[in-house]
């Protein structure tokens, strides 16, 4: 393999979640957060986001965490620790933080003014002092990214660190994220809208630490503080692109253009959560993770899904980015069992529903209804264990069927900002576009039969590679199949022929062919006089 391919062979791989930095979740309990409805808040949403990060599948999203609480001075409530499998552990840092900051309303704190930097430079330590001690997973997570939520206003607290930059260890810290809690009381937000100055400009104060301090103003709603821990779990590595889109080679060019684009997760897949069944219908298997064979699947009972309808809604608002899962044809059922009255009504009830959404044009939300407790999973206790309401929509067809399809629900969403919009892109650019886009075929309508993907090919080609392995090995167990003698040296048509009651080989009789016999050949067909049969015949 030559340079050349072996330089584009790397260009078209990434790794998998780049390098996901450690983080430290320093949390300002000065006054007057103790005393405010945003404490409960902040504390319940950090908890909702390590459960999602401890319990989903594949590679970790968030490596490591540790917790300080910033009263009178820096609290350890958390050294660094492994995040995924260690709910129980992580749940027990945040009910000391509750803790923390109720026993910080009984306090007299002086506006924890040097605690921050205090806390800065305990992180920092902490951090290398863990670094040396843990088995890190490739060895990737090497920086550390610093958190600070305060109530305070974010210029003060970012012209602290720039006084104490000094004394930071900067080649462990990947960025201070500085947040400054908004919409507090009257009196709160009064003073920090004097001296509230953007993002951009905030960063920008001080050439040593430009880039480094991320200055974030985040708003007290549940929600905003629920996308804000959220983030954590999006890879935000710039280390490579995700996808490349290729369109025919522009006016007389003979390469292709080709597009790169970074892709991002618009929601928490839920095949990687242990409650994945609860988010997807399927009429047989979805709450399988392994499939038994035919007889131990006929004992196997699966509970009948039940969705509540909650909502209609017209077709046009259902945004695309939020459906998922595989999508399933809802239509009157001809189960044998029911009555067969009830079964014409049954009929005529969904027909219906059917034209009256189709009249309307509407769709219908639903969610899932909790099973019932005999089919629900047992806890070690005998306490059923409680289980998640997935959510669904139901669009009607003109052929007189219910399309079914999952949508999200509120914790599976993941935060997203746009990029900025830009217009003023260059003649060149648009007449190379238009040129490439003039040679891809207009179609009518997608037609999946018109379109291939090889999959047959590709099943059938994967057996056969795994043919000739099992062909050998059922050679190399085949016992006494060509028994050379190893004793003496004998010619190609000399072979040992072996008893086939005794495996020690029965005399010196020799092949007179010179070819090579089949294994009947070299068996005897005599026992005692009688014939060999291949059954007893007198059974």
């Amino acid at each position: 393999m030559n340079r050349a391919t072996l330089l584009d062979k790397q260009n078209n791989y990434r790794t998998l979640l780049g390098k996901q930095p450690a983080r430290t979740f320093l949390l300002d309990a000065s006054p007057p957060l103790p005393n405010l409805p945003v404490a409960e808040d902040l504390c319940a949403s950090l908890e909702n986001v390590l459960s999602m990060a401890c319990n989903i599948g594949g590679p970790s999203r968030m490596p490591f965490l540790s917790m300080l609480v910033l009263t009178s001075y820096p609290e350890l409530l958390l050294p660094l620790s492994y995040v995924k499998n260690n709910f129980v552990r992580l749940q027990q840092a945040c009910t000391d933080l509750r803790t923390a900051i109720g026993d910080a309303r009984n306090q007299t704190v002086s506006g924890g003014k040097g605690c921050v930097v205090q806390g800065l430079q305990e992180a920092c330590a902490h951090f290398q002092r863990q670094t040396h001690n843990m088995v890190q997973q490739g060895g990737l997570c090497n920086q550390l990214e610093v958190i600070i939520v305060s109530c305070r206003k974010a210029e003060s607290i970012q012209k602290q660190i720039e006084d104490a930059i000094s004394s930071l260890a900067l080649e462990a810290l990947k960025r201070i994220q500085v947040v400054s809690l908004t919409n507090l009381t009257d009196s709160m937000a009064d003073e920090q809208s004097d001296e509230c100055t953007s993002q951009g400009s905030a960063s920008s104060n001080n050439s040593g630490i430009s880039g480094l301090v991320d200055v974030v103003h985040l708003d007290t709603d549940p929600l905003c503080l629920q996308n804000f821990f959220s983030s954590w779990l999006i890879d935000s590595s710039t280390d490579s692109e995700h996808l490349h889109i290729i369109l025919p080679p522009a006016l007389t060019a003979n390469t292709d253009v080709v597009i790169k684009c970074d892709l991002h997760e618009r929601l928490i897949n839920p095949a990687q959560l242990p409650f994945h069944g609860q988010f997807t219908l399927h009429p047989d298997s979805v709450m399988m993770k392994t499939f038994p064979t035919t007889s131990k699947a006929l004992g196997i009972s699966l509970p009948i899904f039940r969705i509540q309808v909650n909502g209609l809604m017209n077709a046009s608002a259902m945004c695309d980015s939020i459906v998922f899962g595989m999508p399933m044809i809802a239509q009157p059922t001809a189960c044998w069992k029911i009555d067969w009255d009830d079964l014409e009504k049954n009929q005529q009830t969904f027909r219906c529903l059917v034209h009256l959404l189709l009249k309307k044009e509407m769709i219908m939300i639903g969610q899932l209804e909790n099973v019932l407790s005999n089919t629900s999973t047992k806890r070690p206790h005998g306490q059923s264990e409680d289980k998640p309401q997935g959510c669904f929509v139901f669009l009607p067809a003109e052929n007189g069927t219910l399309l079914v399809k999952s949508v999200a629900a509120q914790e599976l969403l993941l935060p997203f900002q746009p990029p900025p919009v830009i217009d003023n892109w260059s003649e060149e650019t648009i007449q190379t576009l238009q040129s490439s886009l003039e040679k891809v075929e207009v179609i009518d309508v997608y037609n999946p039969l018109l379109w291939h993907s090889r999959l047959y090919e590709c099943l059938k080609s994967k057996h056969k590679k795994a043919e000739p392995r099992q062909t050998k090995k059922r050679q190399d167990i085949t016992p006494n199949a060509a028994l050379i003698s190893s004793s003496v040296a004998v010619s190609s048509n000399q072979r040992k022929r072996t008893s086939l009651f005794n495996p020690v080989v029965a005399g010196n009789r020799y092949s007179s062919s010179p070819a090579v016999q089949s294994v009947t050949d070299r068996l005897p067909q005599t026992f005692n006089g009688k014939p060999l049969l291949p059954f007893p015949t007198d059974l």
